[in-house]
C-alpha cells in the first residue's frame, strides 16, 4: 500500500518527461501497447535537434539468420538530456544525445543485443533495461551508464548453443510490485543436451530477483505487451510456431492461446473500445486479425496479400485506425473496429518494419521502412506520400529478407521539433528531422520523368541507327 501511494505521488507531483498521447515513458518495445513508437520528451538541457548519424564500432561481422545490426531504439530522458538508446550486434548498448548524436555512454554485454531496450521510472529510480543474447537481463542507470543489477535467464553451460531474448516490457505484476517481463528462446545443439526451450520470466524492477517463470514450448517468442484488460494485468505475445499467447501478469498463467497458420514475428497491438478490448495481430501467412482480448475470439480479419513481420500500430481517434505493413509492398490502413480497408501506400520493396505514428505535430505522418532501403512518411488520413529518405543498403550481399526482424523507426519530439530515429541494416543509426523546413531528405517525386526519358533516348538512337544503315547500304551499292 505504501509503494502504491509513493507511485501515485510521483505521477501527480513529479515533472513529467513526456506528454504525447498515452506513452509517457518508453516502457515497452514500441513505447506503449498501441505500438505508436512516438513520444514527446521534456528536457531542460541539450541543444536544438539536428540531423546526425552514428555507426557504432563500425565492425562488420558475418551474417546469420535472425541477425539484426541495430535493435529498434528507445527514447527517454537521462538527467536533463533527451537520449536515444539502442543495442547493436557488436555486443554493445549505446546511449546517445537524441538532439546531437553525441555518445553519452556505452555498455558492453556478452553477446549481441537484438531486442529493443526500455525505460523504467518512478520517484526512487530511473533505469534502462536491456536483454542481450548472452541470456542476461541488464538494468542500467541512464545518466551514468553504470550497472544497477543483472539477472541470468539461463545459467551458463559450455555446451549451451545460443539464445534469443526478446525486448523486455515493464508493468505491474500484482501486489503493488513493478516487474520486468522478458520472453526468451534458448537452444542447445550438443548431442548430450540437445534441446530447445522458450518461456517468459518476470523479474522485480527493484533488484532483478525472479518473481515467476512459465515455459511456452520450444519456439522463438516475440516481445510481449503489457495491458490491463478490465482491470486485470495481462501480457500478450506471439511465437514462431504461430501461437498467440495471453498470460496473467500476476503469475504467468496461460489464460488463452490462439493458433495462426504461420509464425507470428512481432507483438500485437491493444486498444480499449466500446465493443470490448481489442487485440490486433499479423502473421507471415499474410492475415491481420482483430481479436477479443478477453478470450481470443476473432472479430474480423484482413488478407494483406503477403507476409506481415512488423507489429500493427493503432491510432486512437474517431474512428480508430490500424496501420500494418506487408511484404506485398504496401502499408495498409484499416478500420480498427471492423478491419475494413481505408487506403494503402505502395512502395518498391516489401514493408518489414513496424510503423511509428507522429500525430500531434504540425504535419501528422506514419513512418515505416521497407526493402527499397527507404524511410517513408505517409499522411495517416489519406495515405498520400509526404517524403522518403534513403537509409542505406544491407552490409551483406545475401541476407534472408524475412529471417531477421530489422530495426523499426522511432519518433521523438525534442524542444518542439519532431525527429525520426532509424537503425539501418547498413550499420548506421540515423536521426532525421521531420519538420517540413528542416528535412534532409528530398520531397518524394513522381517517376513520370523516368518513363518519359525512354522515348527521349530511344528516338535519337533509332534515328542514328537508320542513318548509319542508309550510309552503309549506299557504300555497298545495296538498294535501300
Amino acid at each position: 500500500m505504501i509503494r502504491r501511494q509513493v507511485l501515485v505521488f510521483a505521477v501527480l507531483f513529479l515533472p513529467s518527461q513526456a506528454s504525447a498521447g498515452e506513452c509517457e515513458i518508453w516502457s515497452q518495445s514500441r513505447c506503449d501497447a498501441k505500438n505508436q513508437a512516438a513520444i514527446e520528451l521534456s528536457a531542460e538541457g541539450g541543444e536544438m535537434p539536428r540531423a546526425w548519424s552514428f555507426d557504432g564500432s563500425g565492425r562488420v561481422w558475418g551474417y546469420e539468420p535472425g541477425l539484426t545490426v541495430w535493435s529498434s531504439a528507445a527514447l527517454g530522458v537521462a538527467g536533463d538530456r533527451p537520449v536515444v538508446v539502442a543495442g547493436n550486434y557488436d555486443h554493445t548498448l549505446y546511449c546517445l544525445d537524441a538532439a546531437t548524436g553525441e555518445l553519452q555512454w556505452k555498455f558492453t554485454t556478452g553477446d549481441a543485443i537484438y531486442a529493443a531496450p526500455v525505460f523504467f521510472r518512478d520517484r526512487a529510480r530511473h533505469l534502462v533495461i536491456a536483454a542481450a543474447n548472452d541470456r542476461i537481463v541488464y538494468a542500467i542507470d541512464p545518466a551514468s551508464g553504470r550497472q544497477v543489477w543483472v539477472h541470468a535467464v539461463e545459467d551458463f553451460r559450455p555446451t549451451l548453443g545460443g539464445a534469443r531474448l526478446a525486448a523486455p516490457c515493464v508493468g505491474g505484476s500484482g501486489d503493488n510490485e513493478d516487474a520486468v517481463f522478458v520472453p526468451y528462446w534458448i537452444w542447445d545443439r550438443s548431442l548430450l543436451n540437445s534441446m530447445q526451450r522458450s518461456g517468459v520470466v518476470a523479474l522485480s524492477v527493484d533488484d532483478g530477483h525472479p518473481l515467476w517463470r512459465v515455459d511456452l514450448g520450444d519456439s522463438e517468442l516475440t516481445a510481449a505487451i503489457f495491458v490491463r484488460v478490465e482491470g486485470r494485468p495481462m501480457l500478450f505475445l506471439g511465437s514462431s510456431n504461430g501461437v498467440l499467447y495471453a498470460l496473467a501478469a500476476r503469475n504467468g498463467q496461460v489464460l488463452w492461446r490462439k493458433s495462426e497458420l504461420d509464425c507470428v514475428r512481432s507483438p500485437p497491438a491493444f486498444l480499449s473500445t466500446s465493443r470490448g478490448p481489442l487485440l490486433v495481430t499479423g502473421s507471415k501467412f499474410g492475415t491481420v486479425r482483430g481479436l477479443d482480448a478477453r478470450n481470443g475470439s476473432e472479430r474480423w480479419r484482413f488478407h494483406a496479400g503477403d507476409r506481415v513481420t512488423g507489429s500493427p500500430a493503432i491510432l486512437e481517434e474517431e474512428p480508430p485506425k490500424v496501420f500494418v505493413g506487408t511484404y506485398a509492398r504496401k502499408l495498409h490502413a484499416l478500420g480498427a473496429l471492423d478491419g475494413s480497408p481505408l487506403w494503402y501506400d505502395g512502395t518498391r520493396g516489401g514493408v518489414y518494419s513496424s510503423p511509428a505514428l507522429v500525430t500531434n505535430g504540425p504535419e501528422p505522418m506514419v513512418l515505416f521502412t521497407a526493402w527499397d532501403h527507404m524511410l517513408h512518411a505517409t499522411d495517416p488520413a489519406s495515405g498520400q506520400p509526404i517524403f522518403t529518405a534513403f537509409t542505406g543498403r544491407p552490409l551483406w550481399n545475401v541476407a534472408g529478407m524475412d529471417d531477421s526482424n530489422w530495426a523499426s523507426p522511432a519518433a521523438g519530439r525534442i524542444r518542439g521539433r519532431w525527429m525520426a530515429f532509424v537503425g539501418s541494416y547498413d550499420g548506421t543509426l540515423r536521426a532525421l528531422p521531420l519538420e517540413a523546413d528542416e528535412r534532409s531528405a528530398p520531397e518524394l517525386r513522381s517517376n513520370r520523368w523516368f518513363w518519359l526519358s525512354f522515348p527521349l533516348f530511344l528516338l535519337p538512337a533509332a534515328g542514328l541507327a537508320l542513318l548509319l544503315t542508309h550510309r552503309e547500304r549506299r557504300r555497298r551499292g545495296t538498294p535501300a
